[in-house]
């Protein structure tokens, strides 16, 4: 925040007649304003209605059409949908059978007429199904369920009408489709891998690969197969598996070579991965107060700032009057104490102590009445500062808190698609020559195996690294083009080393930076900071805001004003999610009764807390019971049976059952030698939670005493058994301590060997304390660069070469806005089509034509040139029109052509002059240019990125008009528009850039906004205005979209 500079200078006086005079013009400056508002809103207006009847349309025809497809506003049938596709598909798994059991080459070797072909090459074109199909069709489904929901999530007029609760079921939705496709994924991969005899192609009988690629997906499996291998003798110490419908290669280093090694790459076109990352989303705290700068309506605007300069002046008048009051006492006292030390002169008396004269401060100046400040300056200081303050404590990088490793996704994009390369377990399987066995554990689950990580180079590896000249001749699955395309260094060959085929657009503009998806921790002070940084920072312009002045009668609800910087309703609700889940955890452990029916977040704090601390051999008190009740009847059916004297009800014997508690002395089953547990966050109570005996709270206190009680007991250890630490077992490195993801159907991950440990001594007891003491963690996703050792990119040839020591999701970033800014622009009426407006744009790199019809945008991208060329390359071409401008940014963003910017793109955009403008003005303009875009070419002026943020200078002509000397510069500022010629007048200070606006013959009548500038230049501009409200929407959009005025 810039601090207030200390008023050392007095303020200039006015007579109140001047304020009354401001007062009249800012009345006439708002009727002025409301008359060129009528003709927008009154566009606003018709378009609503046409949304509407749009939007009742899409309901009837998803009625009529019985559309498979979820409503995306009911949560409930997004779930049902996805529970259906899941029963359809197993109906298709149970009924999938293994074909090559009926293969029977012989068959052919019949004359019977009527035989059956049963050969393999028969068999596979009638009997194979491709279970990817039926993938395809579910992926499609789920992404188009994504696109209707993300769809609703932004358009705030539809959530306005929900309740909060609907809307956090939609966000949780969301995240169930999202992982629904993940799930879809690995159930294929486990139906390929389960039955790789009838989907897997293997040339040599060592290797086996599946491949399938469809529009928005491809996946390629590589596995060897059960053959053996002696990976220590292999000339080369690495193997080089090739997935070609992705267009990936991957070099394994013999560290991680092992039997039945599987490969599974997956490149999808969707990124579902960063919208979870840490710094995908700026924290932005909901207020009712945001700065004023960010008002996007010119009238509210205009009326704040107004309130604002009232209250500034009436702050600074009390200041001075108070400070003309104390000058005076202070004038007073002097003269008193100069009177006195007079007198003292004046007697003589030398011993007597001397009356010290206080010095005479300067002289503030006099407000005569019918005066006051001109505090003009002062307000667009503040509001400046204001302005410069909010964004520097909200958007600046710093609050992120992102390390040296993480990528930072305001800055960056992910552009490419998504590269899963990840090991995989497969189930074991057995062929025989009628049937197979297939060996299923964990309910069909398909592994993940992220321990598999690249060791450091041994002493070995560089004695055969000697002999690669002898590998061209080697004949295990490694041909002369495999060696070609492996890399042999020294130092390459201990790390994977992954190739890329990128897309050629994406080799064009900028670099790649390569980075992987991964889990971490970190404190949650660093949440909190960040989360209360964005608070005060709202809180502090809600201070700094104009006091609301009300008037008799005025009973108008408070509604709040469009701001820019006000977060939307998704952002909010997904905010307020988050700090409620934090402020959960930062308060400790929910305590609740036990005696009571849970919901999913008590279920999973169960799960969460007490599975880790038990073993798999602990009996609960309710299989003590049930014991006692089993012994209980045997021991009756085994009574004799004879005559007995028939017995009342209330006489037959009734078994009393104890209360039986959770208690380690009645844990008798057969225990591990070693008890293992696995590790667990800390756990911090909260204060004031009561501790029943049937709470929570006292249940995790219980078992957890019992593990502490197994972990103090020694082992008993027979004299012939030798007792061997893991760690001379396994070495393995240590790995950070993460919670265990989420279980969904068909993914899995692989426990790893370091989560489980032995009480041989009492480290592990004092390593478990020190987790239970330590701060307070949070698990965080982000993007990050920490285990990529080198990248090298070829932009010729399309490829991209990463050396890791681990395979995982990769993803590529690159700079967002690296096409800004912009170096020119215009938009002016199509002559030979007069509803149809062009609007050229001028990116660093490229040159846009844009053409917005009633229908929608087309338009085609093409390189930057002076000359006219006949046949231009188009790097993107839209031949029909598109209306939602939602897969218009998504065209453009994934060609690496970002022309929207984001609220914090100051702070990233690293060449040339810019200037971003005054939010209302700036908006207003570009509604203007939108209702006169018929009649008018406006086009860029090189002094508005010199200009200030409250100047805006525009260029502008008559479309039909040819003549250069009707071309005109327009200088505009919340407060008026006028026709000026601009020149640059000299700065003492070499970074300040001082502009004088010298106005012209045509400033014959005061100005309010640019319409009415445009009515002086015609006065029929009003008449022959753009009254189509779908083009006039469309061309407001994309205006406000790209915000030429900011960015140029």
């Amino acid at each position: 925040m810039v601090k207030q500079k200390e008023r050392d200078a007095g303020y200039a006086l006015i007579p109140e007649s001047e304020i009354l005079e401001r007062h009249r013009q800012h009345l006439s400056r708002m009727q002025d304003v409301a008359i060129s508002r009528e003709f927008i809103n009154q566009a606003l207006l018709q378009f609503d209605k046409l949304e509407k009847e749009r939007t009742r349309q899409a309901h009837w025809d998803h009625y009529v059409n019985c559309d498979e497809l979820p409503r995306p506003f009911d949560p409930a049938e997004v779930r049902t949908f996805l529970a259906k596709e899941r029963h359809y598909e197993d109906i298709a798994t149970d009924k999938s059978i293994d074909w090559t059991l009926s293969v029977n080459e012989r068959s052919i070797l019949n004359q019977n007429i009527y035989r059956a072909d049963r050969t393999r090459r028969t068999l596979k074109q009638t009997l194979a199904i491709n279970p990817a199909e039926y993938i395809e069709r579910d992926v499609q489904l789920c992404l188009e369920t994504l696109r209707k929901l993300d769809g609703l999530l932004d358009n705030d007029v539809e959530l306005q009408r929900m309740n909060v609760k609907r809307l956090e079921d939609i966000l949780l939705v969301r995240g169930d489709v999202e992982r629904e496709i993940v799930s879809l994924f690995d159930r294929l991969a486990y139906r390929i891998l389960g039955m790789q005899g009838a989907h897997m192609d293997s040339v040599d009988g060592r290797v086996a690969t599946w491949s399938y690629k469809c529009e928005p997906w491809a996946m390629d499996i590589w596995g060897l197969l059960v053959a053996p291998v002696r990976f220590d003798q292999l000339e080369i110490p690495a193997m080089l598996a090739e997935l070609r419908l992705t267009g990936v290669s991957v070099q394994m280093p013999l560290s991680v070579l092992k039997d039945c090694l599987t490969l599974r790459c997956i490149h999808t076109s969707f990124d579902s991965y960063s919208q979870n990352a840490k710094s995908y989303d700026t924290v932005v705290t909901e207020s009712t107060t945001y700065p004023t700068a960010g008002i996007v309506d010119i009238q509210a605007s205009a009326e704040n700032e107004w309130l604002l300069q009232l209250d500034i002046q009436q702050e600074i008048l009390d200041e001075m009057i108070l400070k003309r009051q104390q000058y005076e006492e202070l004038m007073e006292l002097i003269d008193e104490k100069s009177q006195q030390a007079a007198k003292e002169a004046k007697a003589g008396n030398e011993k007597a102590a001397k009356t010290v004269v206080p010095k005479a401060p300067r002289e503030p100046p006099l407000v005569p009445p019918g005066m006051v400040p001109d505090i003009y300056e002062e307000f667009t200081r503040r509001e400046d500062s204001q302005y410069e303050g909010f964004l520097e404590e909200v958007y600046h990088p710093m609050t992120l808190n992102l390390t040296e490793y993480e990528i930072n996704l305001r800055e960056s994009i992910m552009l490419g698609g998504i590269y899963s390369i990840m090991f995989v377990g497969r189930p074991a399987q057995t062929q025989f020559e009628k049937f197979n066995i297939i060996l299923h554990e964990d309910g069909r689950v398909l592994h993940t195996m992220p321990e598999l990580v690249a060791v450091p180079k041994e002493p070995q590896d560089e004695l055969r690294a000697s002999a690669l000249s002898a590998a061209r001749g080697s004949r295990f699955r490694v041909t002369l083009e495999n060696v070609e395309n492996m890399k042999l260094n020294e130092n390459e060959l201990p790390y994977f080393n992954v190739v890329l085929q990128l897309a050629p657009e994406l080799c064009l503009w900028g670099e790649p930076v390569v980075c992987q998806y991964m889990t971490g921790l970190e404190p949650m002070a660093h949440e909190t900071s960040v989360t209360s940084l964005a608070r005060i920072a709202t809180e502090k312009h809600k201070k700094a805001a104009p006091k609301p002045h009300t008037h008799e009668g005025d009973q108008e609800e408070d509604i709040p004003t469009a701001n820019i910087f006000r977060p939307s309703m998704r952002s909010s609700i997904r905010y307020s999610k988050r700090t409620s889940t934090l402020a959960d955890k930062s308060a400790g452990l929910a305590n609740f009764s036990l005696n009571r029916n849970f919901d999913h977040p008590q279920l999973w704090s169960l799960e969460r807390h007490i599975i880790p601390r038990l073993l798999s051999s602990f009996k609960f008190p309710s299989e003590f019971l049930a014991e006692l009740k089993a012994a209980f009847e045997s021991k009756k059916k085994t009574q004799k049976i004879g005559i007995v004297r028939r017995q009342s009800i209330e006489q037959e014997e009734q078994m009393e059952l104890p209360n039986v508690e959770f208690d380690f002395e009645s844990q008798h089953n057969p225990e591990r030698l070693f008890p293992v547990f696995d590790l667990v966050e800390s756990v911090a109570y909260r204060k004031g939670a009561f501790k029943d005996s049937k709470t929570m709270h006292s249940l995790l206190d219980t078992i957890q005493g019992i593990k502490e009680k197994y972990l103090a007991r020694q082992p008993i250890v027979e004299p012939g058994i030798n007792v061997v630490k893991k760690s001379e077992l396994i070495a393995e490195e240590p790995q950070p301590i993460t919670r265990p993801p989420a279980k969904t159907k068909g993914h899995r991950h692989k426990p790893r060997a370091h989560h489980s440990r032995t009480s041989t001594s009492g480290a592990s007891t004092t390593h478990e304390e020190s987790m239970e003491q330590m701060e307070p963690m949070r698990e965080v996703q982000h993007w990050t660069t920490k285990h990529i050792a080198k990248t090298t990119f070829d932009r010729a040839k399309h490829t991209l070469t990463i050396m890791t020591d681990r395979l995982g999701v990769f993803g590529l970033a690159y700079k967002r806005y690296e096409h800004f800014p912009f170096g020119d622009w215009s938009l002016q009426p199509n002559e030979e089509h007069p509803d149809e407006i062009i609007l050229q744009l001028d990116t660093f790199h490229v040159r846009i034509y844009l053409y917005i019809t009633a229908k929608g945008v087309r338009g085609f991208v093409t390189d930057l040139s002076k000359a006219y060329t006949a046949k231009p390359v188009k790097y993107i071409e839209i031949i029909e029109p598109v209306a939602d401008f939602r897969y218009l940014r998504k065209i453009f963003v994934e060609s690496n052509i970002n022309i929207f910017a984001e609220n914090d793109a100051s702070f990233y955009i690293e060449r040339d002059y810019f200037s971003i403008k005054h939010v209302a003005a700036e908006q207003h303009i570009y509604d203007v240019m939108a209702l006169h875009c018929k009649l008018m070419k406006f086009h860029r002026s090189s002094w508005n990125p010199l200009a200030t943020r409250r100047d805006i200078v525009l260029g502008m002509k008559t479309a039909k008009d040819h003549s250069e000397l009707s071309e005109v510069t327009v200088r505009i500022t919340p407060e008026r528009a006028s026709f000026v010629e601009v020149k640059e007048i000299c700065s003492d200070d070499i970074d300040v850039i001082k502009l004088e606006y010298e106005e012209t013959w045509r400033n014959i009548s005061h100005c309010t906004d640019l319409h009415q500038a445009i009515c002086c230049m015609n006065p029929h501009a009003t008449e022959v205005r753009n009254k189509d409200p779908l083009l006039f929407c469309y061309v407001k959009r994309m205006l406000s979209e790209i915000r030429l005025l900011s960015f140029s």
